[in-house]
């Protein structure tokens, strides 16, 4: 095995870990501490949601990234990302898995593969591109009807 692939994906993982670990002390705060948020995310982080979900658009900085959040974790009882892979090459880190979410409201758990593209800058993810699956199947889940676009 190619020994920087290999250091990559140790850097990308440590990335993501930092990331996920930031997201669940903010919202074990009830939203009120940022400390994590901003050991793992940028100032001007930007967090691009698809138009299809209940949290949709561009998600600027850390008040911003703080209700992307407190959105998400009000939608879903849990949520986390199975069978994660993930490399680093220079600015970008690309990860895939199994994205697992409960819904709230329902109770219907949804299991779809899942990717992202994380813009990384001073070892913070600046911007994000979260790839959902099926965003249908996502809203069926949370009880609401499905946007058909053509």
């Amino acid at each position: 095995m190619n020994n920087s692939l290999s250091d990559n994906s140790t850097k990308a993982m440590e990335i993501l870990n930092r990331m996920f670990a930031a997201e669940m002390e903010f919202m074990r705060s009830d939203g009120n501490d940022f400390s994590g948020i901003k050991s793992a995310f940028h100032p001007d982080i930007v967090v691009h949601e698809p138009v299809s979900l209940p949290y949709p658009g561009d998600w600027c900085g850390y008040e911003e990234l703080g209700r992307l959040f407190n959105t998400m974790h009000n939608t879903w009882s849990s949520m986390n990302v199975e069978n994660m892979l993930a490399t680093l090459d220079s600015d970008t880190l690309f990860m895939g898995g199994t994205l697992v979410a409960k819904a709230r409201q329902t109770e219907k758990e949804v299991r779809l593969p899942f990717a992202q593209i994380l813009k990384i800058k001073d070892k913070l993810v600046i911007e994000a591109f979260p790839y959902y699956f099926d965003t249908a199947l996502i809203n069926a889940a949370l009880g609401h009807h499905s946007v058909n676009v053509k």
